[in-house]
């Protein structure tokens, strides 16, 4: 056994070193349509790695000019103006030339102004609120109380979707301390689990005044039936059909009255007059009772005791004719 151990000790044995490799920093223009990170994050990245690799001050001034192009070396250049600097001289150059030159207040007000865009997802969202803080806090530490406070409501109050908005509200309420990234994670469960089943129906019924909030309808994220939104759209097209109808007609009696007014020659249509009738002695007859001695004015038998008009086979009623002249 003991000749076995000894005999290992003699065998050579390779030994393997792992070198990691080394993180490639992105250069920096001074561009910011074409760099992915401000400058004080690559003045930030630079640092850390002159420090893990131990560079001396002429290692450190050639490993800064080798990741700068474009306007960013142009002006790295032209602030030194060829004389000996040390890498700290460049980066104030390259944070005076390309740093953040809004105030405070400024910084602030485009913070709280931020709203989400069209088209942009919630973690791009927060992502964007975070570095615009993170530029108000370089600046200043105390401009913002509390920082994740601050992150979290402007998320909420930013978010584009108004259902989606007032739920993020009521989880705040229940859980004041929760954070900006647990209120996230809720709105983006929220939007791959409620939505596909039931946003688009909710919303609907909000729009027709069945809101979620109001009862009498479903609860929150609920999907309705297909036939009982096809019979409320059926209700609404009917009801909608029918309000035309009754704007149509009004339109074409208006425009009637318009143009009768606007007529000169138009007369109004006047009752027919009828012509009184006589006894062949001049008596008159009633055109009610058909009495003779008064006249319909002063008739005191009621209308639903009229007697018919007797026409004779000449078209007109007898007794009609013209009194005598005396």
């Amino acid at each position: 056994m003991w000749s076995a151990l000894a005999s290992l000790n003699t065998v050579n044995t390779r030994s393997y070193v792992y070198i990691p490799s080394e993180k490639q920093i992105v250069p920096y223009c001074g561009d910011s349509s074409k760099d992915s990170q401000t400058v004080d994050e690559f003045i930030d990245e630079l640092e850390r790695v002159i420090r893990v690799r131990g560079l001396g001050q002429e290692d450190q001034v050639d490993f800064i000019l080798s990741h700068l192009r474009g306007s960013a070396l142009d002006e790295v250049k032209l602030c030194v103006g060829g004389k000996a600097a040390k890498a700290q001289d460049l980066f104030v150059c390259l944070g005076a030339a390309f740093g953040e030159k809004r105030t405070i207040p400024q910084l602030l007000h485009a913070f709280y102004a931020r709203k989400q865009l069209e088209g942009e997802d919630l973690r791009e969202y927060s992502h964007a609120l975070s570095t615009m803080l993170n530029a108000v806090q370089q600046q200043s530490s105390a401009a913002v109380p509390d920082v994740q406070v601050a992150l979290r409501d402007q998320f909420i109050e930013g978010v584009r979707d108004a259902i989606l908005r007032r739920e993020l509200r009521k989880l705040v309420r229940e859980k004041p301390y929760a954070t900006l990234f647990e209120v996230r994670e809720e709105a983006l469960m929220w939007c791959t689990e409620e939505r596909p089943r039931g946003a688009s129906v909710a919303r609907n019924r909000y729009l027709m005044g069945h809101g979620i909030e109001g009862g009498g309808g479903l609860a929150s994220g609920a999907a309705a039936p297909s036939d009982d939104l096809n019979a409320v759209l059926q209700e609404v097209v009917k009801v909608v059909a029918h309000q035309g109808k009754a704007i149509g007609d009004l339109t074409d009696a208006v425009r009637g009255l318009m143009t009768q007014r606007s007529n000169p020659g138009f007369k109004k249509p006047q009752k027919p007059k009828f012509k009184p009738r006589y006894t062949q002695d001049g008596q008159p007859i009633c055109m009610r009772c058909e009495g003779v001695g008064h006249i319909a004015r002063h008739c005191t038998t009621r209308r639903d005791q009229h007697r018919p008009i007797e026409v004779s086979a000449e078209g007109h009623v007898p007794g009609n004719a013209i009194p005598p002249l005396l």
